[in-house]
Formats: C-alpha cells, sequence, structure tokens
C-alpha cells in the first residue's frame, strides 16, 4: 500500500525574493506585450494578398480644367475581378475623398461585370478644376490599392 504524501506549507511568512518577483513580474509584461502586439499586426493587414496594378492617365481624353480625367487600367492581380468588389476613391489636393465625383468603366477587354487591364475609367467632377487630385483602386480581399494623380 503507498503511503499519503503530505504538503507542508511554510508558515514563517518566507516567499520570493522581491528581485526576483520583479524579473518575474517584468518578463510576463514583455510576453503579454509581445502577444498582443503580434495579434494586433495580423490583425491590421487586410487579410489578403497585395493587388497589383496600375492606372495610365490619357491626356488627349482628358479636361482636368473642366473635372474630367479618363485612365487605361493596368491589372496584374487579380487578373479579372468582379467590378461589384472594386472601390474607386477619388481625392483632392487635401487628400479629402470627393464624394461628388462620377466614375464610369468602358469595358474594352472585358465583359460588363468584371474588369481587367485594358478598360478605361473616366472620372467626372463638373464645374471644378481637378488638376492634381489623386485617383486610387482598391479591391475587396486584397490588402492595399493603386491609383495615379491628375497632372496640374
Amino acid at each position: 500500500m503507498k503511503a499519503k504524501r503530505t504538503w507542508n506549507i511554510r508558515k514563517d511568512g518566507k516567499g520570493v525574493s522581491p528581485v526576483i518577483a520583479t524579473i518575474l513580474m517584468v518578463a510576463i509584461t514583455v510576453v503579454l506585450a509581445a502577444v498582443l502586439y503580434v495579434m494586433v499586426t495580423i490583425f491590421m493587414q487586410g487579410g489578403g494578398p497585395p493587388i497589383m496594378g496600375s492606372l495610365y492617365y490619357l491626356d488627349g481624353s482628358s479636361d482636368p480644367v473642366n473635372g474630367d480625367a479618363t485612365f487605361t487600367l493596368m491589372l496584374t492581380d487579380p487578373e479579372n475581378p468582379q467590378l461589384s468588389t472594386i472601390k474607386v476613391s477619388v481625392l483632392d489636393d487635401s487628400g479629402d475623398v470627393v464624394d461628388s465625383a462620377t466614375k464610369n468603366w468602358t469595358h474594352i477587354v472585358s465583359d460588363a461585370n468584371h474588369i481587367k487591364g485594358g478598360d478605361r475609367l473616366k472620372i467626372s467632377v463638373p464645374g471644378t478644376d481637378i488638376s492634381g487630385y489623386e485617383v486610387l483602386i482598391s479591391a475587396t480581399g486584397y490588402s492595399n490599392n493603386f491609383g495615379d494623380k491628375i497632372p496640374d
């Protein structure tokens, strides 16, 4: 038969030294901060691969002084996304979004529900000189954006 094991609890008030306790508290704090940093970094990345492409300003088809600019899209990844997943943002000189801008796609290469490299994007802000404005393209499920600036 096995003998019962008993645990003796110290009653003299001695425990871990204050130096060791401080080192343990600092170590635990550093580990928790590192775990939190990794979690936040992963959460903030957007969760997808980067969108790859560019916009090329078409000088002959644009009149920025009267609010019109036309671009040709060059898109490498995703190659043929649905139009509903694409967001076009127009930013003014101070970086604010221009809500009144209309965005129209001319589907030269793709069908009406998709966009593809070679398609054209026309930006219109009637009555506003949009010289120096920036046009940005982003896509749902992708982690960044790309764009071009309307020349002055």
